[in-house]
């Protein structure tokens, strides 16, 4: 009896102190979350907004590496027809690769998917600037005897912003 006892109150304890962790973790991930204090918001625009040149920082990841390299990025985007854009993505000396999308609509995002590279971009607008959010892919896919699976070459994520001129 008194060994169901001193079972039953170390239960309570566990749960006791799983609680306390819990909210410990919860406390330190709410204190540690940083606000965006920009006030971007996505841009519903015409097809003019996406066109210019946008320049910031970016991460570049190459095959299947987890560790990023830190990159400057170079995202040109041209209007050669009434809803085609052809969109350079250039991060020197490590990614290059030239999309081509049509926009019909205002939506803030694209999406390009090719056999062996994709393409995701968001446009946002604060006040009178543009900021492009996005994440190009290069891959192709791996034929085995019993199975295949797409594989990453190189991939480039970043955020810039459009070049007054």
């Amino acid at each position: 009896m008194a060994l169901l006892f001193l079972w039953t109150n170390r239960a309570n304890d566990m749960k006791k102190i799983t609680a306390i962790l819990v909210l410990l973790f919860l406390v330190t991930v709410y204190t540690q979350c940083k606000k965006e204090t920009e006030d971007w918001v996505y841009c519903n625009c015409t097809i003019g907004s996406w066109v210019g040149t946008f320049k910031g920082d970016g991460n570049y990841y190459k095959d299947e590496e987890t560790d990023a390299k830190p990159v400057n990025v170079e995202v040109v985007i041209e209007q050669f027809a009434t809803y085609n854009l052809n969109i350079r993505i250039v991060a020197p000396d490590d990614y290059s690769a030239t999309f081509y999308a049509t926009k019909k609509d205002s939506i803030y995002y694209i999406n390009v998917n090719t056999s062996n590279k994709s393409l995701v971009l968001n446009l946002k607008k604060k006040d009178a600037d543009y900021k492009l959010t996005g994440t190009a892919k290069n891959f192709h896919m791996q034929v085995e005897p019993d199975t295949s699976y797409l594989v990453t070459d190189k991939v480039v994520s970043f955020d810039v912003v459009k070049i007054q001129e």
